[in-house]
């Protein structure tokens, strides 16, 4: 083949190679080395003008193909992020939710069952409804204590003969959330009346005795300000959720747990019936490879169309790149990869997590199954020499009985390419 300077180098600037994680053993290189070899020693001396469009043309060819090749090998390899990187499937998100702490390393069951019997509650004290607009405290001042699990504390409130019952209570309210104490102080209105609400900020039984969070008492010298508000009422005692893990009962203080420091689940509701909990391939890094590898073809297909006339001496890209397909639609299909009238791609419309469940994509594009075979064929032939593809004149042909190999490198007009990381 013809050397031709201009193409060394070209685009450096303009046209930057796309980041691979791939890599490749030093037999993968001697064997691309060797096939580069033997294509020169068999190939025709062509005349080529390269124009910068052809150059363009060649490289896109390239690149189209490399990513058509590392997505199939991600696909294929069980050890890629692909499949190795999970994300947590629940097939009743309004019951139970979760996620991963950190990427598990150790294999992970195929799934787990969960039955959410009883959701974990906090404490819940509701006063008495008072008149808003009226005052039922006597004025002066007036004390009281909460005592919790982290000790005693105590709150003194003024009130006025000009208060309200609803100022009053605004003052208790805000006097308990400052304080910072693991209570939620709020106020509940019902018409014309009003109350404190009071809610521990932990759910669960608490480690007292009494399993509550709080509880209140009016100090001496007060004028009974938790009776009068009736502060003391409790409306819902804290209690554990209660759960079964594939059969196994289970309690928890909190609707949130941990499994083996990896594993968290939240529980949002009690669950009708049994709920699923699988681990899958995080999805979104396949939509990415099964975008990349549509985009890849599809743009090849597009490079096809634009080729123009195939002269005597080029290869016709559109019959090698469509024949990665045509044959192998139905399996595509079954994957839910659509082709179009155009010979296009798309994008699955159904549930990605269904097609790894379903083992669809992992079949599609296993190790010596046919699709590979022909992919594997047909991105070598546009990786090892995308020249091919476009318009030349042969000038000689060459010498089959000269068994002597020449210099690989500079012989081919595509190892410019080389030297712009595009081998």
């Amino acid at each position: 083949m013809l050397v031709n300077n201009n193409i060394y180098n070209h685009m450096s600037a303009q046209f930057v190679p796309k980041k691979r994680e791939t890599t490749h053993k030093s037999s993968e290189l001697k064997a691309v080395y060797s096939n580069m070899s033997k294509l020169n020693k068999t190939s025709p001396l062509y005349l080529v003008s390269m124009s910068d469009k052809k150059q363009e043309h060649v490289i896109d060819i390239k690149e189209q193909a490399i990513t058509l090749r590392d997505v199939a090998e991600n696909f294929s390899n069980p050890d890629s992020r692909v499949y190795s990187e999970k994300t947590l499937y629940s097939s009743d998100e309004s019951s139970v939710t979760g996620s991963f702490r950190r990427q598990p390393k150790d294999a992970l069951p195929p799934e787990l069952t969960i039955s959410v019997d009883r959701l974990a509650s906090e404490q819940v004290n509701v006063g008495e409804y008072l008149r808003s607009a009226g005052l039922d405290l006597k004025p002066g001042s007036q004390s009281f204590a909460i005592d919790t699990v982290d000790g005693l504390s105590q709150f003194n409130i003024s009130v006025s003969e000009d208060d309200t019952n609803i100022e009053v209570q605004n003052r208790v309210a805000e006097a308990v959330n400052n304080r910072d104490i693991g209570i939620n102080a709020s106020i509940v209105r019902d018409g014309a009346t009003s109350a404190i609400m009071l809610s521990s900020a932990e759910t669960g039984a608490s480690a007292a005795s009494s399993g509550l969070h709080f509880s209140l008492k009016d100090e001496n010298g007060g004028q009974g300000i938790v009776d009068t508000l009736g502060l003391s009422n409790i409306k819902q005692r804290p209690q554990n959720s209660e759960f079964t893990i594939n059969g196994e009962a289970h309690s928890s203080t909190s609707n949130h747990i941990s499994i083996n420091q990896i594993v968290e689940l939240d529980f949002h509701s009690v669950s009708k019936e049994p709920v699923d909990i699988q681990f899958v391939p995080d999805t979104r890094i396949a939509k990415e490879q099964l975008e990349n590898f549509v985009d890849a073809y599809n743009k090849l297909v597009g490079l096809a169309e634009k080729e123009g006339p195939v002269n005597i001496g080029s290869r016709s890209l559109l019959k090698d790149v469509s024949g990665m397909i045509k044959k192998h639609t139905d399996s595509l299909e079954k994957a839910g990869i659509h082709v179009d009238e155009t010979g296009r791609l798309h994008m699955p419309d159904s549930d990605e997590t269904n097609l790894f469940k379903e083992e669809k994509l992992a079949e599609l594009f296993r190790d010596n199954s046919e699709f590979r075979k022909d992919i594997n064929t047909a991105t070598d032939r546009l990786t090892l020499d995308p020249i091919a593809y476009i318009n030349k004149l042969i000038v000689t042909y060459p010498n089959k009985e000269d068994k002597t190999a020449g210099a690989t490198y500079t012989q081919s007009l595509y190892s410019g390419l080389m030297y712009n990381n595009y081998a």
